[in-house]
């Protein structure tokens, strides 16, 4: 007895414990002191929609009706509820993209103190050369879950107490974002000319057509420890704070890069004797 006390103490203790990154932070370089103007845009999203289906209870008063033995009173219960719901993956929903931007401008400008970073509302008061930095997330998804088997542990190990030793070891997820981030160089005046607001949109994006990137693909995972019965609302948080701290590494090594050599000119054709 004291031993399965000694249990659900354990599951208790850990098993609401709210999300928590669990992964090593990304790894940024010195800043070398080189000032630049870096324009981040609002983020754009080229993700698929994605349906869900969602399976609630519902509980049903007593009352009358057809039930097993025929007409008569019948007791309250429950009855399961399916819902479909379709939605962007979390990293493409606005607000989230929103949030993102804003977590990146602060990350971004705190690791390149020497670096003038603003969002496009702020172009008017650069001058000279100008970096533009377009971030496109394609999707995101759940590659690495453990969250069935310790769902299942505390399930049961309400019955069979000492499976609630492997409930009340904590959950742990990788979320893997993909998408893209371009770099345009070009000047302030160029970007100030050319600011669009579009309806969707937080802040100004730039026309940057005739303007060749620099692009570079990635999958970035974010990867997280919670408890198996914990409060979902913190999670998010979370998430967005771990892929903010990756996309930081991998903006400020673009911008750094340094630029592809020019192509060679062609070669004239070789007239026939």
């Amino acid at each position: 007895m004291r031993r399965g006390l000694a249990l659900i103490a354990l599951f208790l203790s850990t098993g609401c414990a709210t999300a928590k990154l669990a992964q090593q932070k990304s790894v940024v370089p010195p800043d070398p002191g080189v000032p630049k103007n870096v324009v981040l845009e609002p983020f754009f999203e080229l993700a698929d929609w994605q349906t869900t289906t969602r399976t609630d209870y519902a509980e049903v008063p007593p009352g009358y009706g057809y039930g097993g033995y025929g007409y008569g009173p019948y007791g309250s219960g429950t009855v399961p509820v399916t819902t479909v719901i379709t939605v962007k993956p979390l990293f493409a929903r606005a607000q989230i993209l929103v949030e993102l931007h804003k977590r990146l401008l602060f990350e971004v400008q705190k690791a390149r103190p020497s670096w003038r970073v603003t969002s496009t509302g702020g172009a008017s008061l650069l001058s000279g050369e100008a970096v533009v930095v377009r971030t496109i997330i394609e999707g995101n998804e759940v590659t690495v879950s453990d969250r069935t088997l310790k769902g299942f542990c505390f399930g049961v190990g309400l019955l069979i107490w000492p499976l609630l030793f492997c409930a009340a070891q904590p959950v742990e997820e990788t979320e893997h974002v993909t998408g893209m981030v371009e770099r345009f160089t070009t000047s302030a005046e160029v970007v100030k000319a050319r600011l669009v607001r579009y309806p969707t949109q937080p802040d100004y994006a730039v026309n940057l057509g005739g303007i060749t990137p620099l692009r570079r693909n990635f999958g970035l995972d974010v990867t997280y420890t919670e408890g198996v019965v914990a409060n979902e609302g913190p999670r998010q948080g979370v998430l967005i704070e771990g892929l903010v701290d990756r996309l930081t590494a991998a903006v400020i090594a673009l911008v750094e890069e340094a630029a592809p050599p020019p192509a060679p000119p062609p070669t004239p054709p070789v007239n026939p004797p």
